[in-house]
């Protein structure tokens, strides 16, 4: 088993993982760079060009491979241009000045790009290019991806479509394992294009950049109403690993770049040992719900800084959504990992692509002796969740 982690550019983080056989490679990336990534650059760690540069030393000093993420799926037509191009391409040659192993890209015109221009260097895959169906995967196996990232909304769960990509192609692959996105979420390209142009330099300074992520809160305050989406999400338990390895996945990746050292490594000791006791929320990652000193020190420092430029209508949402994470991350929600010892073994028959979720309720049966928190103080925390885009549908910046 190979297990590959979110870098949060901490050197404790690598001096940790290099104590777990089983972790074999990081990834991580700029905040803000020219491709942009899977996460707005303020939710994420700072770091420098020249720090990143002998992070990435210090992680092949412990026998760590690095991957670099230009994952953004949107890049506002960039990579059309001639200048565009130049850009990206010169940025791909700085990252392999500096020993990056691979580069893991979402937009296909990019893989197609860097491959022409850079053909020896690995491109992995991403979830973010959107490789939902046989015919998407096997068309980037013939791009030179590899490994593919399988989507885990799709396919985490479905049995029979897993054989299917593990026997049909010959590349590598990964599978996350502790993603907690909503299950087949209706926000799912957008939010991905929405933090994509929220990581990308042209378009993010000191003086602009306000953030709203209007889709992660929608998709907090579903969760609150509803505890079976917590469930619903296509994360694996730590024990349920031994599943995907006798169909042949060896390789899995654990997120999240956000989070801090101590959370990471609980995590990735929790896949390495297949077992984990307690409260699983202590190793899925959700943005704004579970451990509250789970993430790192360094985001909320960013977003008090960048808040100096802010106007004052920006300034006030952005106090309001503060408030609203301090009462959210002092909720105590748990799923308890006792309860779900045969929680997987119902989608070896269940064909969730084929029914309605309400119709099946299996997740909702589960939900009702597994998951736990204070529902008065959920619906309270979703109204006030709801009035806050409320408001941002007619008033700050987005007026």
């Amino acid at each position: 088993m190979k297990l590959s982690v979110a870098a949060n550019w901490d050197i404790e983080l690598l001096e940790g993982l290099a104590e777990i056989p089983e972790a074999t490679s990081i990834y991580a990336k700029l905040p803000f760079d020219v491709v942009g990534g899977g996460r707005a650059g303020m939710v994420v760690p700072l770091v420098d060009w020249d720090s990143a540069v002998a992070y990435i030393r210090a992680a092949h000093e412990r026998d760590l491979s690095f991957c670099y993420l230009i994952n953004a799926p949107c890049l506002g037509n960039l990579e059309q241009t001639r200048e565009g191009k130049k850009q990206i391409l010169e940025f791909i040659g700085q990252l392999v000045d500096i020993g990056v192993d691979s580069v893991s890209i979402a937009n296909l015109a990019v893989i197609s790009l860097v491959r022409h221009h850079f053909p020896h260097l690995a491109i992995r895959g991403s979830v973010l290019s959107w490789p939902t169906n046989l015919s998407r995967l096997k068309y980037q196996e013939s791009l030179g991806v590899d490994p593919l990232i399988i989507p885990y909304s799709e396919f985490n769960r479905d049995f029979k479509m897993l054989a299917k990509i593990r026997s049909g192609l010959s590349c590598g692959m990964q599978l996350f394992v502790n993603v907690s996105c909503i299950y087949n979420c209706s926000y799912l390209a957008e939010h991905a294009c929405s933090v994509g142009h929220a990581s990308q330099s042209a378009q993010n300074t000191r003086q602009v950049g306000f953030f709203l992520d209007f889709y992660l809160w929608q998709c907090t305050r579903r969760r609150l109403l509803h505890p079976e989406l917590f469930l619903m999400s296509r994360w694996i338990r730590p024990e349920d690993l031994h599943v995907y390895e006798a169909m042949g996945f060896d390789e899995f990746k654990i997120i999240d770049r956000s989070r801090s050292t101590s959370w990471l490594l609980r995590a990735v000791k929790a896949y390495a040992d297949q077992r984990y006791d307690g409260n699983l929320l202590d190793i899925l990652s959700l943005e704004m719900l579970g451990d509250p000193v789970g993430f790192h020190s360094d985001i909320d420092d960013q977003v008090r800084e960048r808040m100096r430029y802010y106007g004052k209508e920006e300034r006030q949402l952005m106090l309001r959504m503060l408030k609203l994470r301090r009462r959210l991350l002092t909720m105590e929600i748990s799923i308890d990992n006792a309860e779900l010892t045969d929680f997987l073994s119902g989608f070896q028959k269940i064909r969730c692509a084929e029914m309605y979720c309400g119709d099946c309720r299996y997740c909702h049966r589960y939900a009702e002796r597994a998951v736990r928190y204070d529902r008065t103080e959920a619906e309270k925390l979703a109204k006030d969740i709801n009035d806050l885009l409320e408001d941002c549908l007619t008033v700050g910046p987005f007026a």
